[in-house]
């Protein structure tokens, strides 16, 4: 195996089909998109607007600063690693995915893991559809 380091300047990222790889965006960024992406980790410090991940599996994402949005769609295994501090405040937007965790990170270095409920149920009531959390109970 070769690894490659390079260096750029972005205001926006957009990853495409990257295999294996790891990911490294220093400073504050408007926005960063994996789309098609397999076995990719990728570490952020801030972003201005959102984080998508679409088409994708086995993501694993760090946020060390703010994100606004994170968007999920279309991706079998995310796991999402957000500092407590600031990631309280991003909103996860998920979508035809499975397997999507959210990391809440402690200023200690040791996290708690949250999965993003995958079921829903729709049902009539009162005039019109309403949807909610699908529970298992038993």
């Amino acid at each position: 195996k070769q690894w490659y380091q390079r260096r750029v300047a972005i205001t926006a990222g957009y990853i495409f089909r990257c295999e294996n790889s790891m990911v490294t965006v220093k400073g504050k960024v408007n926005s960063i998109t994996l789309d098609g992406c397999k076995k990719v980790g990728i570490v952020l410090d801030s972003l201005i607007a959102s984080l998508d991940v679409v088409n994708s599996n086995s993501v694993k994402v760090q946020v060390t600063g703010k994100a606004p949005i994170i968007n999920i769609d279309k991706t079998d295994g995310c796991q999402v690693f957000v500092q407590r501090a600031t990631g309280l405040d991003t909103e996860f937007v998920t979508a035809k995915s499975s397997e999507v965790n959210v990391c809440l990170v402690e200023e200690n270095g040791e996290y708690s893991e949250n999965a993003i409920t995958e079921q829903f149920v729709t049902k009539y009531k009162d005039g019109k559809f309403r949807t909610e959390l699908y529970e298992v109970v038993g």
